[in-house]
């Protein structure tokens, strides 16, 4: 376990996101259809600008049950919001070129669960997660 490692090196590339005025329907098409817990938000030039983590959008549906009946206000309520007002604005992100160790000590001092991951511009690449990390030390 190489902990001087880029992070590059462990990350998953190509992370599913969305844009700031994605309605959080597809949000929830994206948590429902995939094994994944945060989804970085990104601007036109795929500059972070937020993340949504699963737990806060479950913690926009609080409230509903998987009864028939509330199905229709569950699906009313997800058309009405937008991504930019679930995610989180203040998102910590590392460079490609950033190592391991570094990622590790952001983890756990901030208690993150997912760092986005961008190029030198910006730009996201990737993201870097906790289980990423258990991945690496499972090896």
């Amino acid at each position: 376990m190489d902990l001087n490692a880029p992070v590059s090196s462990i990350m998953t590339t190509n992370p599913y996101s969305v844009g700031p005025d994605s309605p959080a329907t597809e949000l929830d098409v994206l948590f429902k259809e995939n094994r994944i817990h945060h989804v970085p938000v990104i601007d036109e030039d795929r500059r972070v600008v937020g993340i949504v983590g699963k737990s806060d959008f479950l913690y926009l549906l609080r409230g509903y049950t998987a009864h028939e009946s509330d199905r229709f206000r569950e699906a009313a309520k997800l058309r009405a919001f937008k991504a930019k007002e679930i995610m989180q604005e203040e998102v910590e992100t590392m460079k490609e070129n950033e190592t391991v160790r570094e990622a590790v000590r952001l983890l756990a001092e901030n208690r993150y669960q997912a760092l986005p991951v961008v190029d030198d511009a910006g730009a996201l690449t990737g993201i870097l997660t906790t289980h990423d990390i258990l991945d690496l030390i499972n090896q």
